[in-house]
């Protein structure tokens, strides 16, 4: 039987510029705040600039990655560094015991991936499924559940008891587009009308939700020296979501020579070629499709 679900009123937090080189998620909060005569709150939401000396420069980041500073580690090595003392400054602002508490956060980011706009998830959270599934049921949006990668953690959504990145490309660092820019606008009047407004929401007894499972990262082929010799192949370009199949091209070399995908298992390509990755050894991240349903006791749970 189709149940009637609503949003309880929660403070959900608002965070662009994570990336201070993502500027379009920047500008669409700002137009969103002015158009609601406000620069601070809007309803049940609360804004803030995630890494404003970044943001003045144009730059990813000062010293390190803001979304991998939220470390829960009682000391770091990179506690005195920038990002590391702004991710502490944001969670005790913030975070659900800080001055100004806020139950979720919602990270947006750009990516220069053809990943389209679509949900990131840290970890399997009942809250963040059902957030989540309330927007794939809303949008149709893909979501990435990023897992089971030692390498990448201390992601600012997960210093909350629930939080996702909005992810949405392909647009280029540092570059405007409007496209984008209407695209978070939709999501944030939606997040406002949801809580505020009381939108109506239905669900099944339980939400079914499809999404992505990150189960390795691959970097692009290198010589001896360590030097890149291999680009995304020309067939696998924009071609995020899309399966991938043993036989299936990857890489195109120096010298024009195919490497292609070799493992039995079909996956399926996530943040293909994203120019940012390039540090972290990433050409791109290999997904399986799952499907789940959703309790209603969790959505009873979240929505209270």
């Amino acid at each position: 039987m189709e149940k009637l679900l609503k949003m309880s009123s929660k403070k959900i937090l608002i965070v662009s510029g994570t990336h201070g080189n993502e500027i379009n998620p920047i500008w669409a909060v700002d137009k969103f705040t002015k158009s609601n005569n406000s620069n601070l709150e809007v309803n049940n939401l609360s804004f803030v600039k995630g890494n404003p000396s970044a943001i003045s420069k144009g730059l990813r980041y000062v010293d390190i990655d803001l979304n991998r500073s939220f470390s829960k580690k009682v000391k770091d090595p990179n506690e005195n560094l920038y990002e590391f003392k702004r991710a502490k400054f944001l969670v005790e602002k913030y975070g659900i015991n800080g001055l100004m508490p806020c139950n979720i956060a919602i990270d947006l980011h750009t990516t220069t991936s053809s990943m389209g706009t679509s949900i990131v998830m840290y970890g399997r959270r009942e809250a963040d499924f059902c957030l989540a599934s309330i927007l794939q049921n809303k949008f149709g949006l893909p979501i990435y559940l990023h897992e089971k990668d030692i390498n990448q953690t201390g992601f600012l959504v997960e210093a909350w008891p629930c939080g996702l990145v909005i992810e949405i490309g392909p647009v280029a660092q540092n570059y405007y587009d409007p496209k984008i820019v209407e695209n978070f606008l939709i999501i944030l009047e939606f997040l406002q009308n949801t809580e505020f407004n009381a939108e109506n929401i239905r669900f099944n007894s339980s939400s079914e939700i499809t999404f992505f499972v990150h189960q390795k990262s691959i970097d692009y082929p290198r010589d001896e020296d360590k030097k890149i010799n291999a680009i995304i192949h020309p067939m696998r370009v924009n071609m995020d979501w899309k399966i991938i199949q043993k036989g299936d091209p990857l890489f195109l070399d120096i010298e024009g020579k195919t490497i292609t995908y070799n493992e039995s298992h079909k996956v399926y390509p996530v943040f293909i070629g994203e120019a940012a990755y390039q540090e972290k050894n990433i050409a791109m991240s290999f997904t399986k499709k799952e499907t789940m349903n959703i309790p209603k006791s969790w959505f009873n749970s979240f929505l209270l």
